[in-house]
């Protein structure tokens, strides 16, 4: 598994609840307040769960949850966190 690029992230703002808990993100050097992550729902399986479980690893280093959203047909779960340190 390969980290994301910390271009990227600051870029899209934005990072997958699989890249979370996978350890793929170090978000030390992310110059923003905010931070999207998104969990896709799997063929079977709901997004919710790792998403969740994302959040919780985040409000370890200083996040905190700020709102959960569906988009569309609910493929799609995200959860906006804003940086607490």
């Amino acid at each position: 598994m390969a980290l994301v690029p910390p271009q990227k992230l600051a870029q899209d703002r934005m990072v997958s609840a699989d890249a979370v808990l996978g350890g793929q993100v170090d978000l030390r050097a992310y110059p923003y307040r905010h931070l999207m992550v998104i969990a896709r729902h799997k063929w079977g399986s709901s997004g919710f769960p790792p998403l969740m479980a994302a959040v919780e690893h985040l409000s370890n280093y200083g996040w905190d949850l700020v709102n959960v959203l569906s988009v569309g047909d609910g493929h799609h779960v995200y959860a906006a966190m804003r940086r607490t340190a």
